[in-house]
């Protein structure tokens, strides 16, 4: 089919075509609406018609009717039929003038009327004036029977405006006809899950967060995937997804493994935005009881491959700078968790899927754990994850933006082999803490738990208090305390590093545990369900480890150990440093290690809020930790913070009393690991002489002391008054008073 366009002057009369009956005919008037009406033949009127604007639409067999050959619609005209027609149509404008019922003179512009004829073997389509003229020369008209004659009459004036929007309307067409293709590539480009490898690194190269600067040491990848051509689980042809390596790393890939016998294909993985950074995915606080908002975390894109595909092996390029804050990288941790997903959207029964990581910096170690590690390589590192407890993980909230654990859950999950979970504490350098750690114990059978309480201790915690830590519930097992290098010598976290030995308890798959200073007032078994690191916040994007879930495995021990030179904790202590190995951790609610403290900060409503949960009696809190000076170091007539002016901020006698509390339910052979020493008797006294003198406004050090441990003495020194003489010159000695047998004397 052909399409023809006429554009002529209205006045213009249109030549007469003739065509096949199988042709089809559109016809259109540019931006007119004309009447159309019957030949004197039919008397009813035809409706009117919109023809606005037209179109000839006709097969290429069609001729002129005035005997013009060929396929052009408008037909060259000879010189002498041009004049006798313009000398028609002048004598025709002076008649038109004037005709009229007054004698007024018309407008100018005639009127075209157009005359469609159907006949049975065609169509013929021209002007009034045209068919008068040749209807005698036209011989197809003979044989034919009319039908029907409709003559249509223009109504409304046409003006060149509509011919200039068919001119924009042709050229808007030709512009999309250009830009269409160049579109459509690019939907294909953003529907497609796989991408070309050039492309993908040209965005990734934008973005230097994701980009590493580590070359691959193709040496080490092809010794790794040796594993999987070698053993049982022999694999000969391996389907490789690669995720953020560059065009040139893909054709090491594709020689490393060659295309007739593995399939290598690369991951489509957009970018995190810019404004997702390590502090909005780890805030400092969040609206746990969401009181006036619902905390939420930022998306991560999700890496993109068709449905349905599956991957043997799913290889990784990790940036790593090598710099402090090193592991708080968002790239990296996206890398990590896409690397993770696709493992878990390829495993299947009896598959495995393995996780290629090309890094110089170990991976997380939580969320692939070392000892998932098949083999290391350099800076090679193959794993073999645990496809259902990493499909756990990948459930939890992408950081601590939100709770892990809802503070207001209907319902907690519980943990199915109980025999492998227990609680545990440390004990080292000091025998300070033995009477919290006991009352600890009771604190959480109290609270209705029963899993295997374990405590570590060294050797500076005596036979005797062992045996009262076994009687209230522990299972004892010592250890060799480890030695912090950064500290000074004799400094209180001069051995905090032993609480590394928390992962060498690997008789047990969970382990909660809790500092001694602190008592479990509601069971917190449900947080054996969690994974590693489950725990509170505190301040900055750093975890509280005061009551954190952790996974014992010997190789975490020694990563810990490897690191024990290279890493700086930001406190000098243990939690400092474990907050600089587990970056990814899940935040629970801080009812599960409420903080005894008042910050400088809190509004009287707020202290008056903490005051309450402190002393609410069924608790809400699940556990509440002890700051400060310890309950059991003080006297149980109050707080002894108050008269301290340095530990005021950790001053509470309601969460005091809770303490006491737990401590009068207690067997009486337990409470006897609690009297006070000599010398602690001295520094209370101290403290409230110091009170006194600075008249304190709280008057804690007006009241008298009726806690019968005051005249309790179970040492050989027991007049603890003289050491008032000189306690300004030798109270800050770190000697400790010979400990006398188990024998009380009052």
């Amino acid at each position: 089919m052909l399409l023809g366009l006429q554009l002529q002057r209205w006045a213009s009369p249109l030549p007469c075509f003739s065509f096949p009956s199988s042709s089809v005919v559109l016809l259109r008037w540019p931006g007119c609406q004309c009447h159309a009406r019957t030949n004197a033949r039919f008397s009813q009127p035809s409706p009117r018609v919109d023809i606005s604007p037209f179109f000839f639409l006709f097969a290429p067999g069609a001729k002129r009717r005035n005997g013009g050959g060929g396929s052009s619609i408008t037909g060259r005209r000879s010189s002498s039929f041009s004049r006798k027609v313009l000398e028609r149509r002048r004598r025709r404008r002076i008649k038109h003038r004037t005709d009229g019922p007054t004698g007024a003179a018309l407008p100018s512009r005639r009127r075209p009327r157009l005359l469609f004829r159907a006949t049975k073997f065609g169509s013929t389509f021209c002007s009034e004036d045209t068919t008068k003229r040749r209807a005698s020369k036209s011989k197809s008209f003979k044989d034919a029977e009319n039908f029907e004659v409709l003559v249509l009459e223009k109504s409304c004036g046409c003006k060149f405006k509509s011919l200039r929007i068919l001119l924009i309307a042709i050229i808007s067409a030709t512009v999309l006809t250009l830009v269409t293709p160049t579109l459509y590539e690019r939907q294909l480009q953003s529907a497609s899950r796989y991408v070309d490898v050039g492309w993908m690194w040209d965005r990734a190269s934008s973005d230097p967060r994701y980009a590493s600067s580590a070359d691959v040491g193709w040496e080490d990848v092809y010794k790794a995937l040796g594993n999987l051509r070698s053993g049982n689980n022999r694999q000969s042809h391996l389907r490789v997804g690669l995720l953020n390596f560059n065009s040139t790393e893909y054709g090491s890939w594709t020689q490393l493994l060659p295309a007739d016998s593995h399939v290598i294909s690369t991951v489509r993985l957009e970018h995190a935005k810019d404004s997702v950074t390590w502090q909005t995915l780890y805030p400092e606080w969040i609206d746990e009881e969401e009181e006036t908002e619902i905390p939420s975390c930022p998306s991560l894109p999700e890496p993109n491959v068709p449905r349905g595909a599956r991957f043997d092996v799913v290889a990784v390029k990790l940036p790593c700078t090598r710099v402090a804050g090193w592991s708080r990288d968002v790239a990296r941790l996206h890398l990590q968790l896409s690397a993770a997903k696709l493992a878990v959207a390829s495993s299947k029964r009896n598959h495995d899927v393995h996780v290629l990581f090309v890094t110089d910096c170990f991976p997380i170690p939580n969320l692939f754990p070392c000892k998932n590690l098949v083999t290391r390589e350099g800076s090679a590192w193959l794993y073999s994850p645990d496809s259902k407890a990493l499909r756990e993980k990948l459930r939890l909230p992408v950081g601590s933006c939100e709770l892990a654990v809802p503070l207001k859950a209907k319902s907690r999950l519980f943990s199915v082999d109980r025999r492998r979970e227990a609680y545990a504490t440390i004990l080292h350098s000091a025998s300070e803490y033995v009477c919290g750690a006991i009352s600890a114990a009771q604190s959480i059978r109290q609270a209705g738990s029963t899993r295997d309480l374990v405590i570590l201790v060294d050797e500076t915690i005596s036979d005797h208090h062992r045996r009262g830590l076994e009687a209230a519930g522990w299972k004892v097992r010592v250890i060799q305390r480890i030695r912090n290098p950064k500290a000074e010598r004799d400094a209180y976290n001069e051995w905090n590093y032993s609480k590394f030995r928390l992962w060498q308890l690997t008789d047990y798959d969970k382990v909660i545990f809790i500092d001694a200073d602190l008592l479990i007032l509601r069971n917190v078994d449900f947080l054996f369900a969690m994974p590693e690191i489950a725990a509170t916040g505190n301040n900055a994007t750093l975890f509280n480890s005061g009551v954190m879930v952790v996974e014992p495995s010997n190789c975490t021990f020694r990563l810990l150990m490897d690191h024990i030179d290279e890493i700086t904790s930001y406190n000098g202590g243990d939690q400092g440093y474990l907050n600089e190995i587990f970056t990814w951790w899940h935040r629970v609610p801080r009812h599960m290690n409420f903080l005894k403290h008042f910050w400088e900060g809190d509004s009287e409503a707020m202290k008056a809020k903490k005051t309450q949960l402190f002393g609410a009696d069924p608790p809400v809190l699940y556990v509440l930790h002890y700051l400060g000076l310890k309950p059991w170091l003080c006297f149980r007539d109050y707080d002894c913070n108050w008269n301290n002016a340095g530990m005021r901020e950790f001053a509470s006698d309601v969460a005091h009393a809770r303490w006491w509390k737990v401590h009068d339910r207690m067997p009486r052979k337990l409470q006897s690991y609690c009297l006070l020493r000599s010398r602690q008797k001295a520094r209370l006294e101290w403290d409230r002489r110091q009170a006194e003198k600075a008249n304190s406004q709280d008057g804690h050090w007006r009241l008298n002391v009726t806690d019968t441990r005051l005249k309790t003495c179970f040492e050989k020194f027991c007049f603890w008054e003289s050491m008032l003489w000189h306690w300004g010159e030798n109270s800050n000695r770190t000697k400790s008073v010979p400990m006398a047998a188990t024998t009380a004397r009052s």
